[in-house]
């Protein structure tokens, strides 16, 4: 039981046959997002593309978008890695030490990189850039860098639910979607989004 406690995209969970596609999904879909928030590049097809995917009934024989690529592709760095943890450690080939977790996300950003990206021009106007919210989480040289991401949430010391909370609220989610997802009410989803963000507040000297 104590496995179904944990966030799918937790360091300690084990990769497995049962949940690699959950993980593959949710992986591509942060994907996408952050591309689009960094860049401005227009893949709202691909990411609304994926959540229909992801939430489609299962006697749906519809075709998948071709945005499930970015999850298969992620699914199969998986597959070779069946029976480890997303927290162990992977070598790149450069001699480079990160998890496996943070491996599958590069590998999921390059495909979508050298498939949708590479020829696509900024998307995002003007006015859009001077109202937009400014970027705190990553400088510059740290943009597309998961790794920074896993050392964030770690001084957050989130629980198990909340950390399982912020991985879903990450791929895009909808507070509706997420009491899906792992059958609670909004209002406990709620609670833990605001304790999310005090933790954050807290580490980043702003609370």
């Amino acid at each position: 039981m104590k496995d179904f406690q944990k966030g799918i995209l937790d360091n300690d969970m084990v990769i497995s046959a049962e949940n690699i596609q959950k993980m593959g999904e949710v992986i591509a879909l942060t994907c996408i997002k952050t591309v689009m928030f960094r860049s401005g590049k227009d893949l709202h097809y691909l990411y609304k593309g994926l959540l229909r995917n992801m939430n489609r009934l299962k006697d749906d024989c519809s075709p998948f978008s071709n945005a499930y690529d970015i999850a298969q592709e992620a699914m199969l760095f998986l597959c070779q890695h069946i029976g480890e943890k997303l927290g162990d450690n992977y070598t790149t080939k450069y001699g480079k030490v990160v998890t496996i977790k943070s491996a599958c996300y590069r590998c999921a950003d390059n495909y979508l990189q050298k498939q949708y990206t590479r020829h696509l021009t900024n998307t995002v106007s003007l006015d859009e850039r001077i109202t937009a919210d400014p970027e705190t989480i990553l400088d510059d040289k740290q943009k597309n860098d998961y790794t920074a991401f896993d050392g964030l949430i770690s001084k957050m010391h989130l629980t198990a639910v909340e950390y399982e909370t912020l991985s879903i609220l990450m791929a895009g989610f909808t507070m509706l979607q997420i009491g899906k997802i792992l059958n609670v009410n909004r209002t406990t989803i709620w609670r833990r989004q605001n304790s999310i963000r005090r933790k954050y507040l807290q580490i980043t000297n702003l609370f």
